[in-house]
Parts: structure tokens; C-alpha cells; sequence
């Protein structure tokens, strides 16, 4: 009978296992479950295993942060191969390993000579060997999730920076205005003097009589 077992490869106790031993497992932070993980990334109860055929079919249970196989988040349900690498959140990761009668034996014999010790898993499955991509029969393959486009750097900015940018020339007010204010203002000033001069000393009938005619004596 093919048995098989998880590793926790990075995570809390990182190195431990947890043969599979039953027809359905539940892994998550909650102590209820069969594989317990202390993490934040974690759910209380994140995923669960079981078997289907020959192998275990690995199905994620609404967790907050998802379960992912080789990098590829996982949408329904996934029949893993040994090798292959589960990943709850985004730095818990655990390797689902078969193991073979004779590793059943070395366990066992350690086993009864002394508690067995965790030791880090030196295990680290080939790329070429198990592709990110699975063929239909293993799994539905999670669908691509689009992508926001990249904003350029130079949004909103002048191409080339500010050095690069056309000088904004500044316009004079032209001089001839101001030389034509000052002469009215001028000439305003003088008629207003000599309409003064003139009104102060009665000279409106000497000098302006042909405009008033009988109305001066």
C-alpha cells in the first residue's frame, strides 16, 4: 500500500512531518485540525486532503490568503504527485512526499530506538521533473489574473525631465504705453492748472468772451 506524508519545508517548525494516515486530513491554525501550522497566513481552517484513487486530492476551504501548488493558486480541486510543493499564504510551504516500504522501515527502526527528531527536509523537487503547468488529469489549473498596465515614469511630466522642458518666456509690457499714460496724465495736470489760474484771477470773459458773448459786460 503507497503511503505518503507532508514536510513542512519553510514556516513554523519547519523540518516536521506528518505522515497521512487518514482518508481526509484538515490542515490549518485551529487545534481541531489534523495538521496544526501557528501561522498569521494561515487560516483556522485552510485546506483539506483527500484521497481519491491513489493518490490525495488537495482542495483549498475559503482561506484568507489561498493555497497555491508549484506557484499556482488553486481554485477547486488539485490531485497532487509526490514532489510537488504546497504553498498556504505566501511563506508557509510543505512537500507532499510518498513514501517507499523501505523509508516505512528506517522510520519505524528509529522509532524504536529513540524519539525521532525532526530534521529539515533535504528534499527539493525538480523543476524539469514536475512542470508548474499539469495536464487536465491531475487538476483544473488556475486561470491567469490579469494584470494591471504599467504606468509609464514620465505620467503627467515633460518627456526628458524638467532640465529638457521649453523656458516659459516671460512678456514685457510694452514701453510706449507707459510713456503715453504719463503724457495725458501730464496734459490732464496743465489744463487743470490753467482752468484754476484762469477762474482765480476772472479772466473768463478777457480771454474766453467770444464764447459767451452778451453774458460777459
Amino acid at each position: 500500500m503507497t503511503t505518503y506524508r507532508l514536510v513542512i519545508r519553510s514556516g513554523p517548525s519547519a523540518g516536521k512531518t506528518f505522515p497521512l494516515e487518514k482518508a481526509e486530513v484538515f490542515i490549518g491554525r485551529d487545534l481541531s485540525n489534523d495538521i496544526v501550522i501557528n501561522d498569521p497566513e494561515v487560516s483556522r481552517r485552510h485546506a483539506r486532503l483527500f484521497v481519491q484513487g491513489p493518490s490525495y486530492v488537495i482542495e483549498d476551504l475559503g482561506s484568507t490568503n489561498g493555497t497555491s501548488v508549484h506557484g499556482e493558486r488553486i481554485l477547486g480541486s488539485y490531485i497532487l504527485r509526490p514532489g510537488e510543493v504546497i504553498t498556504l499564504g505566501e511563506h508557509v510551504s510543505l512537500v507532499f512526499e510518498q513514501v517507499s516500504p523501505e523509508m516505512e522501515a528506517t522510520i519505524a527502526s528509529a522509532g524504536m530506538r529513540s524519539a525521532p527528531t525532526a530534521q529539515p527536509s533535504s528534499y527539493v523537487p525538480s523543476q524539469a521533473a514536475y512542470p508548474v503547468e499539469m495536464p487536465p488529469a491531475y487538476g483544473r489549473p488556475a486561470e491567469p489574473v490579469a494584470q494591471p498596465a504599467p504606468v509609464p515614469s514620465y505620467a503627467g511630466q515633460v518627456p526628458g525631465g524638467p532640465e529638457m522642458a521649453a523656458p516659459v518666456e516671460r512678456k514685457k509690457f510694452p514701453v510706449w504705453i507707459i510713456i503715453v499714460l504719463l503724457a495725458i496724465l501730464m496734459l490732464i495736470c496743465a489744463c487743470g492748472v490753467f482752468l484754476w489760474y484762469v477762474d482765480s484771477n476772472l479772466l473768463w470773459c478777457d480771454w474766453f468772451g467770444f464764447l459767451f458773448g452778451s453774458a460777459c459786460p
